[in-house]
């Protein structure tokens, strides 16, 4: 009861709202602690690539919504596109506070009063938020050949078999009866029909196209900045992953706070000057918080 009353209605916004008003100062806090390096650099904004960042970052959070869709479809058995991207966008504020316990409970709460259990929708959370690391890892992986990794993983012996171990390890995760074992022994309950491999690859692969379409948000950040190749996408993108994968990792603690943005600024010194990749990394961030603020006001009207 004191989780329904703290995740809607207006204590529900005005704790999103405080949320987001700590992070934008622990924003203020870097760019501050950092000015003289930022003062000194000659900056070159590129106003046009602010709509390539608004293009990929709608077409990111349709993704996302859609990838929630299937699976509520498949395992919870609610098939209501338009009112799961309500709730998808209502809770996406809730990311932002530390741990993943807020947003799932803001999630659960709604989910609730379609007829959908707290149990299911906390392990559909909980999965959603596997199938994003086991994507972000592959995503790395797949992607790493064509970008500068630690000196240990240059030889491409080690490559071939860090892919090697990846790959296996992925299957084995989203096989679909270990899927099933896991559902049934979490949440007391067998999904209805059995899990296919149609199921779980599709999801992996759906997630895998949210990073790379994500990929593009921060390809197009980099550009509103400083002029960098299209043929940098790949790697940008295997960043882009490994930097979210790093995150996603830290999630469930407080430590998760900022390890983005500390992760994604190291990779990118590989491209561009220190002080624009803090640049970036902060920009990023900034895009999602305005891209989840307006898509929470958005999913008041659906």
């Amino acid at each position: 009861m004191v989780t329904q009353k703290l995740v809607t209605g207006r204590r529900g916004k005005l704790l999103a709202f405080f949320f987001l008003a700590v992070s934008l100062a622990l924003i203020g806090r870097v760019l501050w602690s950092n000015w003289d390096l930022l003062a000194g650099y000659r900056w070159q904004i590129r106003p046009l690539w602010f709509v390539y960042i608004v293009l990929f970052f709608t077409i990111d959070l349709l993704l996302a919504s859609w990838a929630w869709h299937l699976l509520v479809r498949r395992l919870a058995h609610y098939d209501n596109f338009r009112h799961s991207t309500k709730i998808c966008w209502s809770s996406n504020l809730a990311r932002r506070m530390p741990g993943p316990v807020w947003y799932i409970a803001g999630r659960a709460v709604l989910y609730e009063q379609v007829g959908v259990s707290k149990v299911t929708t906390s392990l559909l959370s909980a999965l959603e938020l596997a199938f994003f690391l086991i994507s972000g890892i592959v995503t790395t992986l797949l992607t790493s050949p064509f970008w500068a990794l630690p000196g240990q993983w240059r030889n491409s012996g080690n490559q071939v078999a860090l892919l090697g171990v990846g790959l296996v390890l992925t299957v084995f995760l989203v096989h679909p009866r270990i899927l099933e074992w896991l559902w049934q022994k979490l949440g007391r309950q067998t999904p209805a029909g059995h899990l296919r491999w149609r199921d779980t690859l599709t999801w992996l692969a759906l997630y895998v196209v949210i990073w790379v379409v994500g990929a593009w948000v921060l390809f197009s950040v980099i550009n509103l900045f400083h002029t960098t190749p299209l043929t940098q996408v790949v790697a940008i993108t295997g960043m882009w992953a490994l930097a979210g994968s790093v995150s996603l990792a830290g999630a469930l603690t407080f430590s998760g706070m900022g390890l983005r943005e500390i992760s994604l600024t190291l990779l990118l010194t590989q491209l561009v000057p220190a002080p624009v990749a803090l640049v970036i990394a902060i920009t990023v961030r900034l895009v999602w918080f305005c891209g989840e603020l307006l898509s929470s006001l958005a999913s008041l009207k659906l």
